[in-house]
């Protein structure tokens, strides 16, 4: 798998992001569309070293709990926990308005795909991960909010 979100899973993503409206309702979960998108940004940032997270990893979770995660469930459970930084309850960015949250998304994955693969920070869960690991959890990511507001 290359270490960039690009092809035809680009095309994918982004063809789902712009069909996604301010008044696109969830299916389940307590954020709406915008704070999907804030939140998929504050995983970005992360990933990019723009946004400062604590690595609280440990054996388990980056050797165990990553890789059933991420390569082995076919989908993430709904209603799981997420790290701090992502949580706009607590460390994670405040929501800006709809479209201006979409197109940073937007933008993110083109800085992602751009960011040498020895810049990519460290996970608050998982810990230190390749540039492969976090593409492929970040496509994962998304794929799971995406079928969270239905597209």
């Amino acid at each position: 798998m290359p270490n960039t979100i690009e092809g035809a899973v680009k095309e994918n993503i982004i063809a789902r992001l712009n069909n996604l409206t301010p008044e696109t309702k969830r299916r389940w979960g307590t954020m709406d569309v915008t704070q999907m998108l804030t939140h998929m940004n504050d995983a970005f940032r992360i990933s990019l070293g723009m946004k400062p997270a604590v690595d609280k990893s440990n054996f388990f979770s980056h050797y165990i709990t990553f890789p059933v995660a991420v390569y082995v469930l076919p989908s993430w459970p709904k209603g799981e926990a997420t790290a701090d930084e992502l949580n706009q309850s607590k460390a994670g960015s405040k929501p800006r308005d709809f479209y201006t949250e979409l197109e940073f998304l937007l933008k993110m994955i083109d800085v992602f795909n751009e960011r040498e693969a020895t810049k990519i920070k460290p996970h608050p869960m998982f810990g230190k991960l390749t540039k492969q690991q976090w593409r492929d959890l970040l496509v994962k990511h998304l794929n799971h909010h995406l079928r969270q507001f239905g597209v």
